[in-house]
């Protein structure tokens, strides 16, 4: 072709080419096939191919409780450290009051418990102490369990074979969830029911007076087991190794007790598992998960690999759910689930047809006006319209983006924006064919003066869609990502691939004068 590098012509059938190549798994294949090349393609929101929506609440409150429990626990020991006797320990609302035998050492006891808690207030009047927290150290207690719960909730979901979904937090303590293909959220609801607290601690068989009473002694607690509430176990309050030192866990089989969970630590867990585990031969050992005892085997020789098996009567799938649940980590604090819904498939179909229906019937009328404004030189610019939409698709699917109604909104928009970049081109090749009759350079000289108008007003909506994406949640960023993309696309197929079609249809025509 005359006047055209060859560069541009290769350039422009290359990109052309994988768009089209990648568009096709997204138009022709609905189902995962295993195939990386077919299962490349656009994923659809809740709005479009329906499942499920949750709206989680951390309870906090739990947290706080628990932190009270932890100056109580840290008053008993330096208390006994300075040997002070205390005589009651009670919990009002927000207020943990310790009542002493005494007033002496009163002030060593506050110095100590303030070393390890310094934003706490600890009052004395006489022998009573006061502890209280403010309303900022509640609300550090507070963002900390929400950010860890995101993460967890996070992995819990992307390891139960979820795809694309929407993970937010929502207000001041809520966690939003929109599970795209979840028919029925149960198990999604069972895996984020549990905090999935796992300890490991001694089980005390020597002390049967206290199990019968029902009564634990300091340092102890009594927990039930996880198939029947009835049996009990007093156990050690403290334990010997916890949850935050696993760092793998998967779904296995036993011989003897069939399907269990497997389990790795990291170093310092795999010390303190082996520690406890040789210095307690022959006496049990209680796996607890969120309260209540799995299992509580004899500990028949020590066990210093660092690794273990988890048995208790697990189906195959209460097994590989555990090993989820212990990969992920623990919950900092419960999680409520304070709103359900479903969203059907028929309803998103209906919304994939209106979309279909929209986008075809803005298809026609642009093409229409286009062929009766621009004749031939509309033809063009329509054919660059379908590759842009070809190279929408497939840069859609190839960086995995979820396609919601917002989305197909802006494939619309961007369906308009693409024509209007033509319009600007032809307008300008008009303008230069009444200056210039020499038909190449009037062609050149249009695209050229039209360059700048189409960046900088593609480039103001790149930067809107930008602050759109970076400032907006779900739809918002759904609809600034289709945005982004056909801009990218419109640039592309409007100063490049009409370009070339321009030079080649004059080429092919041999025509000595343009008529617009």
């Amino acid at each position: 072709m005359k006047n055209y590098p060859l560069w541009k012509i290769f350039i422009v059938f290359l990109l052309l080419s994988l768009g089209v190549i990648f568009a096709v798994p997204s138009i022709l294949y609905k189902e995962d096939t295993g195939n990386w090349y077919l299962d490349n393609r656009l994923n659809l929101g809740l709005d479009l191919q329906g499942g499920s929506y949750l709206l989680l609440e951390v309870q906090t409150d739990v947290l706080i409780k628990e932190e009270f429990e932890n100056f109580s626990e840290t008053i008993r020991i330096i208390s006994r450290e300075n040997r002070i006797k205390i005589n009651n320990i009670e919990l009002l609302d927000d207020e943990l009051k310790i009542r002493f035998e005494t007033s002496d050492k009163l002030d060593e006891i506050r110095s100590s418990f303030l070393q390890k808690y310094r934003s706490v207030k600890f009052n004395l009047n006489n022998n009573i102490a006061t502890i209280t927290v403010d309303v900022l150290y509640k609300k550090n207690i507070q963002d900390s369990a929400i950010k860890q719960s995101l993460e967890i909730v996070r992995k819990r979901i992307d390891e139960s074979g979820t795809k694309e979904p929407l993970i937010q937090r929502s207000g001041r303590q809520r966690i939003l969830l929109q599970l795209p293909g979840v028919k029925d959220p149960e198990r999604i609801k069972n895996l984020l029911g549990k905090t999935a607290k796992l300890n490991f601690h001694m089980v005390d068989d020597d002390d049967s007076k206290s199990l019968s009473l029902n009564l634990a002694p300091f340092g102890k607690m009594i927990v039930a087991d996880i198939n029947n509430e009835e049996i009990k176990y007093l156990l050690e309050k403290k334990s010997k190794v916890g949850g935050e030192n696993l760092i793998d866990a998967y779904a296995s089989f036993d011989q003897t007790q069939g399907h269990a969970v497997s389990f790795r630590f990291d170093t310092t867990g795999a010390q303190k598992f082996g520690k406890a585990t040789s210095e307690n031969v022959g006496k049990r050992f209680a796996v607890v998960l969120d309260g209540v005892v799995i299992t509580a085997p004899v500990i028949n020789s020590a066990i210093t690999g660092g690794s273990g098996i988890i048995t208790g009567n697990f189906s195959s799938q209460e097994a590989t759910d555990l090993a989820v649940l212990l990969r992920a980590g623990a919950l900092p604090a419960p999680l409520q689930i304070v709103e359900e819904r479903s969203v059907g498939p028929g309803l998103g179909a209906d919304s994939i047809a209106a979309g279909k229906i929209a986008s075809i019937i803005g298809m026609i009328l642009v093409c229409i006006f286009m062929i009766l404004i621009y004749g031939s030189f509309g033809v063009i610019a329509n054919i660059s319209l379908i590759a842009n939409l070809f190279i929408i698709v497939a840069l859609l699917g190839t960086i995995g983006a979820t396609l919601t109604l917002p989305g197909i909104a802006g494939i619309v928009l961007t369906i308009g924006m693409a024509v209007d970049a033509n319009v600007l081109i032809f307008e300008r090749i008009k303008e230069e064919n009444l200056k210039n009759k020499k038909v190449y350079e009037t062609v050149k000289k249009g695209f050229d003066r039209a360059l700048s108008t189409i960046l900088d007003a593609n480039i103001t909506t790149l930067i809107a869609s930008l602050l759109l994406f970076v400032f907006g949640s779900g739809p918002i960023k759904g609809f600034s990502i289709t945005l982004s993309l056909g801009v990218i696309a419109s640039m592309f197929t409007a100063l490049m691939l009409t370009n070339l079609l321009v030079h080649f249809y004059l080429s092919f025509t041999s025509k000595k004068e343009i008529n617009l």
